[in-house]
């Protein structure tokens, strides 16, 4: 029996990031670069973004990514016990998301290698309006094949108090893969379905949502559903998290709401993952038994520390995430 707090699975990428003095000035083909907003392309597609990019924008640096990564990457770097169920490719950027994670300790048994790893672009302007654009890979398409051997190692080796956070693969494949993955775990999940698979429609997530005890999700993603809170509390979720950027947070439990306003910060770089990090933030509060109103306190201010740098490069250590812990207390 493994002795692990969090497994994520979801997409496994590698993320270019690229700034930009204005994103509503960049134009390219029929795509509409929507501040916010976030598309799949083919991998042909993506080459030829990324070219385009090259000469219009600045590539400033490149990091491993994808939202549940992110968000075991946060809990493991504050020193729990994760896990992660993915795929990436036989490449360099796959060797390196890969090293990352070895890095701090997450246990990649169910990570496979074949085909090619997920890739992602940010483009960032100088008003931190931002842009995603994520191409799958060939990776996601061979996850299927490991089904079998995923679904007993779960049967057999992960407690009853691991908790396991899903979160948007950006393939067909890769969503077939977890709604089998669901079928074999006795525990109920974190989802933060994000707005990949918030277009899939409500009643085609329903698989997710009647294993869910915990909901992250955004107003965007709320409205592109066409649902309410009450619509997913009358479901069974026992609670919602509803991330809201600069406005802070909110939390809906039957008959009782919780509010915290976002945490200021000097200078914001980036703010991709934020909302991943504040997932970190929300989880390790409640692992760490904070009453539901301390653990969205927690999410916030770890994701206001994550603004300062480029994806993962500010995260709170673990001494500033205990130190967190104890000024939310």
């Amino acid at each position: 029996m493994f002795t692990v707090d969090f497994v994520g699975c979801g997409a496994l990428n590698w993320d270019y990031f690229f700034e930009i003095n204005d994103l509503n000035s960049l134009c390219y083909g029929n795509y509409s670069l929507v501040p916010g907003r976030e598309i799949a392309l083919s991998e042909n597609e993506f080459e030829n973004f990324f070219s385009f990019l090259k000469r219009k924008a600045k590539l400033v640096t490149s990091l491993h990514g994808g939202s549940s990564a992110n968000t075991i990457y946060a809990l493991a770097k504050w020193g729990f016990q994760t896990g992660f169920i993915g795929g990436v490719g036989e490449d360099e950027e796959g060797e390196k998301i890969l090293d990352a994670f070895k890095e701090k300790g997450i246990d990649i048994s169910f990570v496979f290698k074949k085909g090619k790893t997920s890739k992602a672009i940010i483009i960032i302007d100088k008003h931190k309006n931002r842009f995603i654009a994520v191409c799958p890979g060939s990776a996601e398409s061979f996850l299927l094949e490991q089904k079998s051997k995923i679904k007993q190692s779960l049967i057999n080796n992960f407690s009853k108090h691991t908790i396991f956070h899903f979160t948007s693969f950006a393939s067909e494949t890769g969503f077939e893969f977890q709604i089998d993955i669901l079928k074999a775990l006795s525990q109920k999940i974190s989802f933060d379905p994000g707005e990949i698979y918030a277009l899939k429609g409500k009643e085609k997530l329903l698989p997710f949502f009647k294993k869910t005890f915990l909901l992250f999700i955004t107003d965007t993603e709320l409205e592109i559903l066409n649902e309410n809170i009450s619509t997913f509390l009358e479901m069974g979720i026992n609670t919602i998290c509803l991330k809201q950027g600069k406005r802070g947070a909110s939390f809906y439990q039957k008959g009782k709401i919780g509010v915290m306003s976002a945490i200021l910060v000097d200078k914001v770089v980036d703010n991709t993952g934020a909302g991943d990090y504040f997932n970190a933030g929300v989880l390790a509060g409640l692992k760490l038994k904070l009453p539901m109103e301390k653990a969205l306190e927690l999410g916030c201010y770890v994701a206001s520390m994550s603004l300062k740098a480029y994806g993962s490069l500010s995260l709170p250590s673990k001494r500033e995430f205990e130190k967190l812990v104890s000024l939310v207390k």
